[in-house]
């Protein structure tokens, strides 16, 4: 309480004590007029003064000015019960989701007039200028106090409420992840406050070094949260811990603004974003999986790995690997020939092949397709006759070839020889 406790010059005590008894013959009418003019001047304390919320105003106004009057006096006064009241005023505005701007004004004016009435009343009963300092000195001082109980209450349920509500989006996360609807989607959604939009996309954030420890990827997080936090997008936005990063669940309409704020983490830093497309919320656990699949996809290679990964530019690789165990059935059953080829002779065979299937051209175009000489095609041409025969006249077999070679070739490309090692296997 620092100055609080100051004394008065022995000179000035009886008249300190003259004026102690003489607020406390006003005190109640001094507390009404206070809750009067809070109420009149602070919109957020608006209402009848016969009203609950005229009385709680009027009572914690009473109690502060009891304990005023004490330090006033120079003696103890128990204040727990005093501080206690004003904590509570603090959660409440926390739990009503307001802030501490209408408290800092109603203090303002509860300042002014209890320091007006003081004065008044200094000069009545001839209190001395240093008195009067004095006094005002512990008055102010004590004020502070009540400031700081207030402001201690409202963190305190801030962060209890922040860490509820953190809880609860989490639990709409994983709740919208497998598929809920209906009216526990909605109690979910209430305990969350975030309400859940006809349109939304999946988004993964994955930390540049695959190896990361847990501690760098727990350092990511939290700057990403920051950043969303002060840029005031983390309330419109659920986020929850995955692998090597996060996943962020984001209204469609947001998406630009949340790219712009974890512009900071994909520029120049080697981290990954993955970006669905927006999607009804029955689909979001197939939307995660097409995120978490094109993250895979970056990282071997297979699609080009950037910053942001929009997964609708990767579709078809997508659709493509889908389905690992039937792709590499499929590339025993129709790639045999090819496969038996030698490491060389496999990658430009199979780099041509689908490059004819893809487009159909000339022998010409191809060859300027793949920066070759024509007579190069022809003749990888022809050792591809050889190889698969009337098979490449088969309608069937040309479609499925084309799907398998265009899930494969980008595989082999980055270096994954699972497919030959497979083979060799059978074979031997």
């Amino acid at each position: 309480m620092g100055s609080v406790m100051l004394p008065i010059k022995a000179e000035d005590a009886a008249a300190a004590a003259q004026l102690a008894a003489a607020a406390r013959a006003v005190a109640a009418d001094l507390a009404a007029e206070i809750a009067d003019e809070i109420q009149d001047k602070v919109a957020s304390y608006a209402g009848p003064t016969d009203g609950r919320r005229h009385q709680l105003i009027e009572t914690a106004v009473s109690a502060a000015i009891e304990h005023l009057l004490a330090v006033t006096e120079g003696r103890p006064f128990a204040n727990a019960r005093v501080d206690d009241m004003f904590r509570q005023m603090g959660q409440g505005e926390a739990l009503e989701e307001g802030d501490l701007d209408a408290t800092q004004a109603a203090f303002r004016i509860a300042t002014q007039d209890a320091w007006r009435h003081l004065r008044a009343l200094a000069r009545t009963h001839h209190l001395s200028a240093h008195a009067l300092g004095v006094l005002g000195d512990r008055m102010f001082a004590y004020l502070d106090h009540l400031v700081e109980q207030t402001r201690i209450g409202y963190d305190v349920a801030r962060r209890r409420l922040e860490s509820d509500r953190g809880r609860a989006r989490r639990r709409l996360f994983d709740a919208l992840l497998r598929g809920a609807e209906g009216e526990g989607l909605r109690i979910l959604s209430a305990a969350a406050q975030w309400r859940v939009p006809e349109r939304l996309v999946v988004a993964g954030l994955q930390h540049g070094d695959r190896d990361a420890g847990e501690e760098a990827t727990t350092t990511l997080r939290h700057r990403v949260r920051g950043l969303l936090a002060d840029s005031r997008v983390l309330d419109r936005v659920l986020v929850r811990p995955d692998t090597a990063g996060l996943l962020l669940l984001v209204p469609a309409a947001e998406v630009d603004d949340v790219l712009e704020v974890l512009d900071p983490v994909l520029t120049g830093e080697g981290n990954r974003l993955s970006l669905g497309w927006a999607v009804a919320p029955a689909e979001l656990r197939d939307a995660l999986r097409w995120v978490r699949t094109t993250l895979t996809l970056a990282a071997a290679g297979i699609v080009p790995d950037r910053p942001l990964l929009r997964c609708s530019e990767h579709r078809t690789q997508l659709w493509l690997h889908a389905e690992p165990l039937l792709r590499q059935g499929m590339v025993q059953d129709l790639l045999s020939p090819l496969l038996a080829e030698t490491p060389n002779s496999r990658e430009i065979l199979s780099e041509t092949l689908l490059a004819w299937l893809e487009s159909r051209d000339s022998a010409p175009a191809i060859a300027a397709r793949l920066g070759v000489h024509a007579q190069t095609v022809r003749y990888r041409w022809k050792r591809i006759n050889e190889l698969f025969g009337e098979s490449l006249h088969d309608p069937e077999f040309v479609v499925g070839l084309t799907l398998v070679l265009k899930a494969s070739v980008p595989l082999w490309k980055a270096g994954d020889q699972r497919d030959f090692e497979r083979f060799r296997g059978v074979a031997g």
